[in-house]
This record gives C-alpha cells, structure tokens and sequence, in this order.
C-alpha cells in the first residue's frame, strides 16, 4: 500500500455512492453503534463534499477512529481526558472533529476524481478485496469473531465490503497522475520545482548501532567507534568511494531501513527520520560526497548525499495537489451533524461497547 497520503484503513467503496446532491435520506438502518449513539442512521446523508453524497457512518467511523486515538495517547500518559480542553483554534472535541471531516473530505475527493477521470474499481481489484476478507476473517478466528470486531467500530458486514476500494481508485489515479499525455500529467517541472521548494534531502548511510551498549559501559562504547573509524577508513582508501558505500553498508551497516532503502531514503527534514545532529550533518554535504564520522544517541553514522528519488517526490506532489482539492471542496453539512457533540457522542459510544462486551 502505498504511503502517500495516510489511508488510514482501506476506505469506501466507490459503488453504491453518487455524486448527486440531495437532502439527508430518512430511510436506511436504524441498527449499529452507530445509530444507538447519535439516532442518526447509518445511511442518512450528513454532508456533501462537491455534490458527493455521504452517509453519516463514513464520518462517524473517522470521528470514532480519531476518538480511540486520543482516548489511547491520554491513557498511555495518565492524563485525564477532558474534550473541553482548550487547543489552538479550538477544544480538544473539535479538533476531533474537524480531523475527521477533513478525513471524510479526502477520501471523497479520492472519489470524485475518480469520477472525473473514468476510473473505477476492476475485477482484479474486487478478487483481491475478497481474498482480503477472507484473510481477515481467518486472522479474527473466523467471520463471528470478525463481524463483532466490526460492530466495534460502528460497522456491520455491509459497510466492511465497501472499505477497501478508495485504496484501487487511490492507485489507480496515481498510475494515471504518472502517464505522460493523461489529464492528471504534471506539467512540465512542476514536480522538480515541489521537490526544491520543500527541500529534499536523500542520504545513504552506514550506522554502527550502540543502542545494545549499557550506559556506563565505555569500553564497549569504544569498541563501537573503533568499528565505525574502520569502516569509515575503508571508504577512504576505496578506489571509489561513492561505488563503494553500499556495499560498506551492507556487511557493516546496523541500519534496520537496510533491506527497504538499499539505496538510500528520500525524506524532508523535520520528520525525525535522523537524529538531529545526523539530519545537520546531511544538509551541509554535496551531492556525492560523503560526511565523516557523526555521533548520535544511537551510534555512528557515515552518510553519503545522493539526489532524491523523483519517485518518491512525485508522489508526495500527487498528495498535495489531492490534499488541497479536499481543502478547497465544497463541504455541505446537514443540521444532523451539527447536532454530533464529540464528548458526548464518544461517552456515549464507550457505555455501549463496554455493554455489548458484557
């Protein structure tokens, strides 16, 4: 799956979803955790995002995701959750909240590009959806188990069916975002001009882990650099150092990333991918040229800056212009989602799954 945009969970199913615009539906399901925690149904319209109809369970699964995850992070610190906590713009319930709309915004987008684009889910892709549910149900010890994992979140087998195509349409409009001559081709320099004015950086590197070193223990502190100095004295006397990195890295290099960059990882600064000291290091070199020996909290490093991987920026480019069409879509709220109070949807929504678990 790619890592482009954070697709969550595999999201929901084009099929079944037009893009007329219309008033909230008053038939549909009056089941589910969903509609015991708010009265709304499940299938009742609760916004349009540019015409696209959604049905309230697409955004309350996101409320309901962003939720658990605020529920989780206060637990693990042992802090007291209180929705009406003040955050910059807002409270903690309505950043929840305002997560989830533009959650439930950009899978929309997804669709309504795929809409205008002609592309749709294929027969390939609805065997290997169905062969994903058959690993589900197997990994849940079975389909009872897996539904009731499902009711958990506010879905039933319905809505868990339609959950995995916007993944397809994702793919297949980054396939198309990557045809030359296609509609959603990028003109000319547009993703070499992204990829400058975000600032790239890509390095390989050699990283001689002291990690499994006890703090206090400096002769096996010592023992690390002195591999390190060694490793870093066979780049010099390579005859071609540049050539001769990878293979440094791959007999000596500690870096568990090995086996997925082999050839280096394309990154913005800032996202905790090196160490500080390590990422400073890394901005300072040239192209081709490789640092000397760098200490971090976690070991030695030897880098060599290479050019980034237009792969990776062009696809990172693919997600902003999708992202800022969700931003700029034209989002219609139903009165219903007005009255969806975070805090106490959220309460309410943990009473019934602590009841169902009884």
């Amino acid at each position: 799956m790619r890592k482009r945009i954070a697709l969550l969970l595999a999201a929901l199913l084009l099929f079944g979803f037009t893009a007329a615009c219309g008033g909230k539906k008053e038939e549909g399901r009056k089941t589910g955790l969903f509609y015991e925690g708010t009265g709304i149904s499940p299938d009742a319209v609760l916004l349009t995002v540019d015409g696209r109809e959604i049905p309230s369970w697409r955004y309350l699964y996101w409320l309901t995701y962003n939720c658990d995850f605020i529920h989780s992070s206060y637990e693990r610190t042992g802090d007291t959750l209180d929705w009406s906590a003040p955050l910059s713009g807002g409270s903690l319930a309505e950043y929840a909240a305002q997560q989830a709309l533009q959650s439930t915004a950009l899978y929309a987008t997804v669709e309504n590009w795929a809409e205008t684009y002609g592309i749709s889910v294929t027969e390939a892709d609805r065997r290997a959806m169905a062969d994903d549910w058959t690993e589900k149900t197997e990994h849940y010890g079975g389909e009872e188990a897996y539904l009731a994992s499902l009711a958990d979140m506010g879905l039933e087998r319905a809505d868990a069916e339609t959950m995995s195509a916007d993944y397809y349409l994702y793919s297949h409009l980054y396939d198309l975002y990557r045809t030359a001559g296609s509609g959603l081709y990028p003109a000319d320099g547009a993703v070499e001009r992204f990829g400058e004015e975000q600032g790239y950086l890509c390095v390989d590197k050699i990283l001689i882990s002291t990690e499994d070193v006890p703090e206090g223990d400096t002769e096996a502190l010592a023992q690390r650099r002195q591999r390190a100095e060694s490793v870093f004295s066979q780049l010099n006397s390579s005859p071609d150092p540049a050539a001769g990195f990878a293979a440094l890295a791959d007999t000596y290099s500690d870096d568990p990333d090995r086996a997925q960059y082999p050839a280096g990882r394309t990154f913005l600064p800032g996202r905790g991918v090196l160490p500080a000291a390590v990422e400073e290091a890394a901005q300072s070199l040239e192209d081709g040229q490789w640092s000397g020996l760098i200490e971090a909290e976690n070991g030695f490093y030897i880098l060599l800056r290479k050019q980034p991987d237009e792969e990776v920026i062009a696809g990172d480019y693919f997600d902003s212009l999708l992202q800022k069409a969700a931003e700029e879509a034209e989002i219609k709220l139903e009165k219903a989602y007005q009255e969806i109070h975070t805090g106490e949807f959220y309460e309410k929504l943990t009473i019934l799954r602590r009841a169902a678990d009884s």
